[in-house]
């Protein structure tokens, strides 16, 4: 049963500022060390950060709680299949969400180009 979807696009020149104008500290506040090292790695960081903020975003949006006290933005590591799929563990608080609510899968698919990077979650589950 669908629990939850979300949506999400941002702009990968906003993410890029940011990171210009506060770089570890933003970049610490909304990533693990697992994303920053991932990012970090690719010809053009700033796109990838913004995939991962429309990830976690969409993730926050299906859940129905937006950023809050249940669920933050460390709390979820987009990840990657061997194959490249993209996908989220999630952590502390949203961990126990997904168990609150009986959240047995969250898909996710991102899509970025040269300006935007755009995502969608579905939260699978039994109500």
């Amino acid at each position: 049963m669908v629990l939850g979807i979300g949506i999400d696009i941002i702009e990968v020149r906003r993410v890029g500022k940011l990171i210009e104008k506060w770089g570890g500290s933003f970049l610490n506040r909304v990533f693990l060390p697992d994303e920053i090292e991932y990012c970090r790695k690719k010809k053009y960081p700033a796109q990838h950060y913004a995939a991962r903020i429309a990830v976690k975003e969409a993730v926050l949006k299906a859940f129905g709680e937006g950023w809050s006290e249940k669920i933050g933005w460390k709390d979820i590591l987009v990840n990657r299949s061997r194959k490249g799929r993209p996908g989220v563990e999630l952590l502390g608080k949203g961990k126990r969400l997904k168990e609150e609510m009986g959240v047995e899968r969250v898909l996710v698919s991102l899509s970025h180009a040269d300006d935007y990077s755009v995502a969608q979650a579905v939260i699978l589950g039994t109500e």
